[in-house]
């Protein structure tokens, strides 16, 4: 366990995670807001050789696989990116898996993800940038203490079309 919520254990992946995790990649309601569409076994495989070397605290991201503490479950993932430019500056991001959602464990993850980063690293500020067609995000980031800076119109080719980004952000 690195750091934990009311109901959630944040831990390193380990290879029990790829076919939850491939499946939770797979959904085309998980994925609707995310980067990817589709999420092969062989990604997932691709995925656990690139976070296993790496520990939270270097450059670029590091992604925490998310445990239901009663069931063992796997309930989603969340990632703490330090950023290249400025190492007290950082960003934040979550998925969770929909079996999951509607119970508060998105913003119980974020809340306890930024107490983590706060307290183990030197940041002055973290960020979340969310597509504002996501209002249960932007509700999840407002209830853990973000508060939104930017609404950016039309700033990113997203899935073959423009699409805002919404900055939210944290001071310690």
């Amino acid at each position: 366990m690195i750091f934990e919520s009311p109901r959630l254990i944040a831990r390193r992946f380990d290879p029990r995670d790829l076919q939850p995790f491939v499946a939770m990649r797979n959904d085309p309601d998980v994925a609707r807001f995310q980067s990817w569409s589709s999420f092969s076994d062989a990604d997932g495989r691709e995925f656990l050789n690139w976070v296993a070397p790496r520990k939270p605290g270097d450059i670029g991201w590091f992604q925490f696989a998310l445990e239901h503490k009663q069931t063992g479950l796997f309930a989603g993932d969340c990632g703490l990116r330090i950023l290249e430019s400025d190492p007290r500056l950082a960003q934040i991001g979550y998925t969770i898996a929909r079996a999951h959602w509607n119970k508060g464990y998105a913003t119980e993850v974020v809340a306890a993800l930024t107490s983590y980063a706060f307290a183990s690293f030197p940041f002055h500020r973290i960020t979340a940038s969310v597509d504002p067609r996501n209002p249960a995000s932007c509700r999840v980031l407002e209830k853990a203490g973000y508060v939104k800076e930017a609404h950016f119109r039309q700033s990113e080719w997203f899935k073959g079309e423009w699409a805002d980004d919404v900055v939210y952000a944290r001071l310690r």
